[in-house]
């Protein structure tokens, strides 16, 4: 069974690169092809998998050194957050690399470019590929505010959410186009407002008197956010997940609830009294419970000892025989001395 290979990335331009390693501080030969707004570095000319990429969305320039040079060919990308340094193998190729870096990073064909009309004209069929990509990306790429609500749900969730955004997308009542609700105040008053957005061809249009055009839905929320002067903004959810472990204890007597945070997160117990429960009442006998009657020899249900006068009235002490017992043994006792 034959395996399936991978297709081959179509690069708006592609040769031979150095590259310094970071490492032993020498350049490195590598096949490079620029794949949309991204540098691919290839071990030769017939892996298919890059060993290396760097992103341009992170451009910033492109540095040369001073004067030419015959034996050294170098220039430097500059990005954000660093700098790589590469060398080509001709004038002409350092020339071909910086035009399409620069064109592509900043989508505009420079205006030092010294290039033959056949090469030029290839330039800006890649710069127009690279719009067309950047801009389904874009439509791809729904907004961070776009919910799957419907007309009441997303009316609720900014009435009830003001602080967290007054506006968003959600899907249109057909299905197929976008609708944005807004959701401002007056007073004590919300005011919600829904528009409808729909999509023709390749762009974004706002149903509104007259028509606004957009690239992509990015484009229609920041259309919104422009247009009120920043009074709109986006809606943004609150996280609904805890970061935390917590453990709730209620300590029975004082009704206190403790939250406390295990996994070695040390100094976070809090206590919190909020849910405090009332405290229990003094404990007394119940007035089911049995307990021995002395008055009636037996068991009874009934309540405590009265109280009358401060004094509590107890019960005489049974002392039956109790005398001539102990007549009889002070007799003995006597006798025995005698």
């Amino acid at each position: 069974m034959s395996r399936m290979k991978a297709p081959v990335p179509e690069h708006y331009y592609e040769e031979y690169l150095y590259k310094k390693d970071h490492k032993s501080k020498v350049y490195r030969k590598f096949w490079v092809g620029l794949l949309g707004n991204s540098l691919c570095f290839y071990s030769n000319h017939k892996d298919l998998q890059c060993v290396d990429i760097f992103g341009l969305e992170n451009y910033v320039s492109l540095k040369e050194p001073s004067g030419n040079s015959s034996s050294e060919f170098l220039f430097t990308l500059c990005l954000q957050g660093g700098e790589v340094q590469l060398k080509a193998e001709s004038l002409e190729s350092r020339e071909m690399w910086r035009v399409y870096i620069v064109t592509i990073a900043e989508l505009r064909i420079p205006p030092s470019a010294s290039l033959l009309p056949g090469p030029l004209l290839a330039l800006k069929e890649a710069l127009e590929k690279e719009k067309q990509r950047r801009r389904q990306k874009e439509a791809e790429e729904k907004p961070s505010c776009f919910f799957n609500v419907s007309r009441p749900e997303a009316e609720n969730l900014l009435k009830q959410n003001y602080e967290t955004g007054n506006l968003l997308l959600r899907p249109g009542g057909d299905q197929i186009s976008v609708s944005v609700t807004t959701c401002q105040k007056n007073h004590s008053n919300f005011i919600l407002k829904h528009y409808r957005v729909t999509q023709e061809q390749d762009s974004y249009v706002i149903q509104v008197d007259p028509k606004i055009v957009c690239s992509s839905l990015a484009h229609v929320v920041s259309h919104f956010v422009n247009s009120s002067n920043k009074l709109l903004f986006p809606f943004v959810k609150q996280n609904e997940y805890e970061n935390k472990i917590a453990i709730i204890e209620t300590n029975n007597e004082d009704g206190v609830v403790t939250v406390t945070y295990p996994l070695g997160n040390t100094g976070a117990t809090k206590a919190s009294h909020v849910h405090k429960l009332p405290p229990p009442l003094p404990r007394g006998p119940h007035p089911d419970e049995e307990y021995e009657n002395p008055d009636e020899g037996q068991n009874k249900k009934g309540r405590s000892s009265d109280v009358s006068d401060g004094k509590s009235t107890l019960p005489p002490v049974l002392n039956s025989g109790l005398d001539d017992e102990l007549k009889r043994k002070l007799q003995i006792r006597r006798e025995q001395i005698e």
